[in-house]
């Protein structure tokens, strides 16, 4: 399994009629997504796309960023992940440097990505989601119904890039992290070994798609496990619980602030999550405060997690079957190696605060077009993420301070 689009095609293989993705009152089987994904994927080609080539996505949340994100995967066409919150200028930042040929988005978002794209030869090509279409634009649905499905997969090479996912740019001008499809792959496989997801699980999603936490932790370890993902466009306490007891979630993942709003939540009497196993909160620390009453109010457990975008994005996790600490974001998982070392770069002692530096698979290759910032964060194998922690006697990391909180808009 060389390509991550291989994640969809052995799911459709094993659980065809397994449920993958809910919307609103739709649900998507494997076997269409997969067929949906193959149909676009000729369609990309069709419009002259190929191996090698990037394409920005501005999606909002729904079936239709899956079926492109695997779609532009299987042809080789490395996918620019963008956030439908930005501005045009950051939208052009990302299409400018990334030197993307054309992009996927939502009609809503028309005025922005013309503004975004207006300086930019070389971008050219738009797919847009939604009817009307304008003078130069393809609709999506289009190449979905014109095509027949794509049989053959891209083998990528080992450097190809799957993904570039730009750095929110709080410590400077926002960076293109180039993630392989062994870097995706890797972490996928190593965060399920310690979640377990199964073809029988059902996941909660409103972190957006546009970002690592929502592709590439949850989106692409649903579809790995051939379990269903409930898709969300924003982020509502009430909604969300709601949509627990009727689609008998058993995973939710968010940030701090979701769970604070959650617990704190009025109470309904047809309110019943009891189908819960596991909440995962990542993206910042969670405090002792929000975690107790969440778990107390619900009867269930969140496990912390730590990663940033250059590690893909996931470093370490709470095993639930193993030690569960107060304020630890767990162990590192198999495979990735994490340090805590002075300025020195020398490995401090458990309990003393340094910087964490990560090795394993799932390392980025680089920044895009920044040799210099590659080196200064890729040394001798270890990304050095400028964020503070500490280790206990077993190895349990607990963060102290991060180089930048992770804002994640639903």
């Amino acid at each position: 399994m060389d390509n991550l689009y291989k994640i969809l095609e052995e799911s459709a293989e094993r659980h065809p009629d397994n449920t993958a993705l809910v919307f609103l009152d739709k649900k998507i089987t494997y076997k269409k997504l997969k067929e949906t994904a193959d149909r676009l994927a000729n369609g990309f080609l069709s419009l002259g796309l190929k191996k090698g080539d990037r394409i920005g996505v501005l999606l909002p949340n729904g079936p239709h960023f899956t079926m492109v994100f695997f779609a532009l995967l299987k042809i080789g066409v490395t996918v620019i992940p963008i956030s439908i919150h930005y501005k045009s200028d950051e939208i052009h930042h990302r299409l400018s440097d990334s030197e993307a040929k054309g992009v996927v988005y939502w009609k809503g978002y028309r005025q922005r990505v013309h503004t975004a794209v207006e300086s930019l030869e070389h971008c050219s090509k738009f797919i847009v989601l939604g009817e009307q279409i304008e003078s130069g634009e393809v609709e999506l649905s289009y190449l979905a119904e014109r095509y027949e499905p794509l049989t053959d997969t891209v083998e990528p090479d080992p450097d190809d890039s799957a993904l570039i996912v730009y750095t929110s740019g709080t410590t400077g001008v926002p960076k293109g992290a180039c993630l392989t499809h062994k870097n995706l792959l890797s972490n996928v496989s190593s965060v399920n070994q310690v979640l377990r997801i199964s073809d029988t699980d059902t996941g909660i999603c409103v972190l957006p798609l546009s970002h690592p936490l929502g592709h590439s932790f949850v989106m692409c370890n649903f579809i790995y496990a051939g379990a269903s993902l409930v898709l969300m466009t924003s982020f509502e306490a009430r909604a969300v619980l709601d949509t627990v007891s009727t689609e008998r979630a058993t995973f939710f993942f968010g940030v701090p602030n979701m769970f604070r709003e959650l617990a704190e939540c009025e109470e309904s009497e047809e309110e019943d999550v009891s189908s819960l196993k596991y909440c995962i909160s990542s993206g910042d620390s969670l405090t002792q405060e929000i975690k107790d009453k969440f778990e107390n109010r619900f009867n269930t457990i969140i496990l912390e997690a730590y990663g940033l975008t250059e590690a893909s994005p996931i470093v370490s996790i709470n095993d639930p079957r193993g030690e569960l600490n107060a304020g630890s974001v767990g162990l590192p998982l198999p495979g990735v190696e994490m340090r805590i070392v002075d300025e020195d770069d020398q490995e401090v002692f458990p309990g003393e605060v340094g910087e964490i530096i990560v090795r394993g698979p799932n390392v980025m290759k680089g920044y895009l077009n920044k040799p210099k910032a590659t080196e200064e964060v890729l040394r001798d194998g270890w990304l050095r993420t400028g964020d503070f922690a500490k280790l206990d006697e077993n190895g349990y990391g607990f963060i102290v301070v991060r180089k930048k909180s992770v804002i994640v808009k639903s």
